[in-house]
């Protein structure tokens, strides 16, 4: 069987950072191009220079070189069929423009040029997602191809480029299915063959509302600010879409494009639900070295922790396991690092005795502490708990009141590593502060 020669575009406009939407449908395409050994292409359609917003044509290189998905042709990366951006192709639409109207599949209206779409029967084709389309002629206007400016709309630029750059199949959402019958009009008359279409459907929040940023929505760069991995977005944006298993599975981009199948992507509209990319991150998270996640945690490292790369890599594999972004370090190891002195009401609340007797307690802690020769977590251990066992405390009672006497806080990962890592010589000041709250 010949290999189809599959070549995949995405053509976002400049007018702001892309969605979230687009993202899943840059994955889609890039997904199928990889699948067959072909070409993913970019390119920019940015004929509505009044709604351009400035840097949002490089936040768009930002999320693909983000998430992986590297054009093999583009603005960037040139190409055979370049220039990749509408405002440099003007000449080619006027062309095909004109050439419509000799043809009489188009005509001239107060200096645009406008589609003359027939009034009878239906257009129809077999959608790879959809299925079977049919949609009657009447209900499509006359669109207009070229304004009286020499500009094209969407419907003339988009049919000319994906012809001459040889794209084989376009995936974009369905709000542009009643559109459709126009395009396949034009590639008729140009006697072009259109491409496989590939309408997916919406993503939707858990309400079943338009997604919004009340369902906290964010574009690409917003969640890779809150420390969200690539793996992780590219995972939860596949699973908008498209099934596999029970649609949990941690996949790599190779995985995911083995997988890929277009005639699976599913019909109805996608669920947009923060705490599967939530379950989708910290399950990579978890699944990194820890070397690995030391690099990429280095961005949320706040300045004031003074910390070296010796003792975070030492705290890694304590808070591993609580992350479910990046940014939780800073949640999770503060206490490590920057010291806030808890109060009496916190301390008696966990020792469940007086301030007198807790304050005892904490000075026979001290006490311990300055004896333990070998500071090792083992040693640790066992002199706390030899201690716990001579003041005939109930062990909750005594290591909770140990926690938040050296952390200010209730959860902490394992509390002899946290006393190792905080030092010997710190955990002696900590307790003396308690020590003195309690005074």
């Amino acid at each position: 069987m010949k290999k189809l020669k599959v070549r995949t575009r995405i053509a976002p406009s400049p007018t702001g950072i892309p969605h979230i939407g687009t993202a899943r449908t840059t994955l889609f395409d890039y997904l199928l191009a990889k699948k067959y050994h072909g070409q993913f292409i970019l390119r920019l359609e940015d004929t509505d220079q009044k709604r351009f917003v400035k840097g949002s044509i490089e936040a768009m290189h930002e999320i693909n070189n983000f998430l992986g998905h590297i054009p093999d042709e583009g603005p960037k990366t040139g190409g055979p069929h370049a220039p990749y951006t509408q405002t440099k192709r003007l000449d080619l639409y006027q062309k095909y423009a004109q050439e419509l109207v000799k043809k009489g599949a188009a005509y001239e209206d107060d200096g645009a040029i406008r589609i003359k779409m027939p009034k009878e029967g239906y257009t129809t084709w077999k959608d790879l997602v959809q299925g079977k389309i049919s949609i009657p002629n009447e209900e499509i206007d006359d669109k207009v191809l070229l304004k009286s400016d020499g500009i094209p709309t969407y419907h003339l630029a988009v049919v000319v480029d994906d012809h001459l750059m040889e794209i084989t199949h376009v995936i974009r959402g369905t709000e542009w299915i009643s559109s459709t019958p126009v395009h396949l009009l034009l590639y008729q008359a140009l006697n072009w063959q259109p491409p496989l279409f590939m309408h997916v459907p919406l993503i939707l929040g858990p309400d079943k509302a338009k997604l919004g940023k009340r369902h906290g929505a964010k574009n690409v760069l917003q969640y890779r600010d809150e420390g969200y991995l690539p793996e992780a977005i590219n995972n939860f944006l596949f699973y908008l879409g498209f099934s596999y298993k029970d649609n949990s599975d941690l996949l790599t981009m190779e995985e995911m494009i083995k997988i890929f199948d277009e005639t699976k992507i599913r019909r109805q509209n996608a669920i947009f639900d923060i705490k599967k990319l939530d379950y989708f991150n910290s399950h990579w998270i978890r699944k990194l070295d820890d070397k690995d996640l030391l690099k990429r945690l280095a961005p949320f490292i706040p300045s004031d922790w003074q910390a070296s790369q010796e003792k975070l890599a030492t705290i890694i594999p304590l808070v591993k396991e609580r992350l479910v972004a990046l940014k939780d370090i800073q949640k999770f190891a503060n206490f490590f690092f920057v010291f806030s002195p808890t109060n009496k009401k916190q301390l008696t609340e966990q020792s469940s005795v007086t301030a007198e007797k807790t304050k005892d307690y904490l000075k026979k802690v001290k006490k311990t502490i300055k004896d333990v020769s070998n500071w090792k977590t083992e040693s640790i251990d066992k002199a706390l708990h030899s201690l716990q066992g001579k003041v005939g405390w109930q062990p909750r009672q005594a290591f909770m009141t140990i926690r938040v006497a050296i952390t200010s806080q209730e959860v902490t990962p394992p509390l002899f590593e946290t006393i190792e890592i905080i030092s010997q010589e710190e955990t002696i000041k900590r307790l003396e502060k308690a020590i003195k709250t309690l005074s």
